[in-house]
């Protein structure tokens, strides 16, 4: 059986990508609350598909864990609150 303590930089790589993803989402949401524009708008929207992306890839390589699921969470509350200002 496989040793799942030991993971491998690019396991490392995929959960980072996802934070990276998960961060820019909540930031433009910062900008988007502050100046809701239809450019910041529009700009958050595509950091939402980005990270919803990221998040399909990372399940996909790394299934379902909880790190993981932390971030999709922290990414379900960015999108609750697009979904106000929208």
């Amino acid at each position: 059986m496989e040793d799942h303590t030991k993971v491998s930089w690019k396991d490392d790589s995929v959960i980072t990508r996802l934070n990276n993803s998960v961060d820019n989402v909540t930031m433009a949401v910062g900008q988007a609350l502050t100046n809701p524009s239809e450019r910041a708008l529009l700009h958050l929207q595509d950091m939402i598909e980005h990270a919803e992306r990221s998040v399909a890839n990372a399940l996909e390589k790394e299934g379902d864990i909880e790190p993981i699921r932390n971030l999709q969470q922290r990414l379900d509350q960015s999108k609750d609150k697009f979904n106000t200002l929208h």
